[in-house]
């Protein structure tokens, strides 16, 4: 009987240990996503200019997005808060978002906890505001 508590408390020793290492791991995925995403801002800001952003055109559900992201101003959305207003799935949103990146607008990325939270470049939203690129 002693054997087999001996091989249970070993084993559970054994799963703590992975799930600590695991843990680790996760935030420093977590960490290396952030830096990632700074560093694709600054190279946007470097390879970009205003005059860029003229010929964005968003599709209709992309727009919907934007505009949840430029009226929460500062906010941090995650992707069910936006999927859950908009009706649509985490899925999709995550597709809008890629796409709206790919076009040029610079939403960013924050990681907490495990969740990703956007928001929308505070210049970014100021200069729509003052030039209405999007048309909208």
């Amino acid at each position: 009987m002693n054997d087999h508590l001996d091989a249970i408390n070993g084993n559970t020793n054994e799963i703590n240990s992975f799930h600590e290492y695991l843990t680790q791991f996760e935030n420093m995925i977590t960490k290396l996503g952030e830096r990632l995403d700074s560093v694709e801002l600054k190279i946007a800001e470097i390879g970009g200019n205003k005059s860029d952003f003229k010929n964005i055109i968003l599709n209709a559900k992309e727009q919907e997005i934007f505009l949840m992201l430029y009226s929460r101003t500062g906010d941090l959305m995650d992707y069910r808060e936006i999927s859950r207003s908009l009706g649509v799935t985490e899925e999709l949103v995550r597709k809008h978002i890629s796409g709206m990146i790919n076009k040029g607008i610079p939403i960013i990325k924050k990681y907490f906890e495990g969740k990703t939270y956007l928001i929308l470049d505070a210049d970014f939203r100021n200069l729509q505001a003052k030039e209405n690129i999007l048309k909208l």
